[in-house]
C-alpha cells in the first residue's frame, strides 16, 4: 500500500471514531471550585508527608490500644513528648518534631479542652525544624496557627506567610498557592501601619529587606520595625532566602532518604538559631520568663531582631558556635 493509500485510510477510520466531546469535570468531593477543604488539605498534606521515613520512637509513641471500644493511646502526653523528642533530635523524624507541638499544645489545654498559646513559643521550633526539612503538615501548621493570628492580626507575620506558602506550592503543586499575593497588590499600596496610599505628593517607600510591606514616613516604618517586630520577621526572611530557598529540594530529597549529615540543613540551622545553646534560653522553658518578667509567648515566635529564633530546638552543630 503506498503512502497516499494509508493517509486516506487513516483519515477513513478518523472519520469513522470521531474524538468524543470533552467532558466537563466537577471539583472533586471535599473541594470548593477546586480549592481543598480543610479535611481534604489535611489528607493531601499527610500523604504527602508519608514518604519521610518514621523513627522507631514515633512508632511507639503512636502506639494506640483499644478501650471500650474506643482506641487510645499506650502512653500518656509526657512519656509521647519523651519519645518523640528522642525521635527527633536522634534522627531527625519530621513525625516526631510535628507531634512535639501536638504534645506541647496538650499541656496548654484550658479547663474547657481548648488550646491556649502558653507552650507555642516552646513549640514553633519543632516545626521549623519539620518545615526547613520540607515537611508540608509543618510548613501548614506554622502558616495557620503560628504566623496567622486571627485574633490580632497586627500580629499576623505576613512576610513568612507568603514565604512558606510559595515554598509548598511550588514543591507540589497539589496544595493551594497559599502566598500572599493577592494581599501583597493591596500592601504595596498602602502604608502597613496608618494605610495611607500614594498620592500626588505622597510616595511609599518599601521595605528594603523583604520588598514586600510599604511606609509612608520613618515614624511608620519604626513602629512596625519595633512595636511590630518587622524587624525580626524580615532578617529571617533574608536567612531563608539565602540558606533555605536555593536548597530546600536538595534537603527535603536527603531527609526523605534518612541522610545523617545534610550540610546545607546543618548551615541553615545554626544561621536560624536553632542549634543555641539551651542556657540562651533555659529561662524561656522553665518559667515562660524573659529577664524575669512574664512573658506574651506569642511575642516570641517569630525571631529576635537578627531573625534568629528566641527558642532553639537541638543544642549541637557541626558548624560554628
Amino acid at each position: 500500500m503506498g503512502r497516499k493509500q494509508k493517509l486516506r485510510q487513516e483519515r477513513k477510520i478518523k472519520n469513522k471514531n470521531p474524538t468524543p466531546p470533552a467532558v466537563v469535570t466537577t471539583a472533586p468531593e471535599g473541594t470548593v471550585e477546586g480549592i481543598p477543604s480543610e479535611a481534604a488539605l489535611t489528607a493531601i498534606v499527610k500523604e504527602i508527608d508519608s514518604v519521610f521515613p518514621k523513627s522507631n520512637e514515633f512508632v511507639q509513641a503512636m502506639d494506640t490500644q483499644i478501650i471500650n471500644g474506643d482506641k487510645h493511646y499506650k502512653l500518656d502526653n509526657f512519656e509521647q513528648c519523651v519519645l518523640v523528642k528522642q525521635g527527633a533530635t536522634k534522627h531527625g523524624c519530621v513525625h516526631s518534631m510535628r507531634f512535639m507541638d501536638v504534645t506541647l499544645r496538650k499541656r496548654s489545654t484550658t479547663t474547657e479542652g481548648h488550646c491556649n498559646p502558653m507552650f507555642m513559643h516552646l513549640a514553633h521550633p519543632w516545626l521549623l525544624e519539620g518545615a526547613i526539612r520540607g515537611s508540608f503538615r509543618c510548613i501548614m501548621t506554622l502558616i495557620g496557627e503560628y504566623y496567622c493570628d486571627h485574633a490580632e492580626p497586627n500580629r499576623n507575620a505576613d512576610v513568612l506567610i507568603d514565604y512558606w506558602g510559595k515554598i509548598a506550592h511550588n514543591a507540589n503543586s497539589r496544595l493551594p498557592n497559599l502566598a500572599l499575593n493577592a494581599l501583597k497588590d493591596e500592601i504595596e499600596r498602602t502604608c502597613v501601619i496608618c494605610s495611607k496610599t500614594d498620592t500626588k505628593t505622597l510616595t511609599l517607600q518599601q521595605c528594603i529587606g523583604c520588598s514586600f510591606h510599604c511606609y509612608c514616613s520613618e515614624t511608620c516604618q519604626t513602629i512596625h520595625w519595633k512595636e511590630h517586630n518587622h524587624r525580626g520577621e524580615c532578617k529571617q526572611l533574608r536567612i531563608l532566602n539565602k540558606y533555605h530557598k536555593p536548597y530546600a529540594k536538595a534537603i527535603r530529597d536527603a531527609a526523605i532518604r534518612g541522610d545523617k549529615e545534610i550540610p546545607s540543613l546543618e548551615k541553615l540551622r545554626y544561621k536560624l538559631g536553632l542549634t543555641r545553646p539551651l542556657e540562651d534560653y533555659q529561662e524561656l522553658i522553665d518559667y515562660n520568663t524573659h529577664d524575669g518578667k512574664a512573658i506574651n509567648p506569642k511575642d516570641y515566635v517569630v525571631a529576635r531582631e537578627d531573625g534568629t529564633v528566641w527558642v532553639g530546638s537541638i543544642p549541637s552543630s557541626p558548624i560554628g558556635t
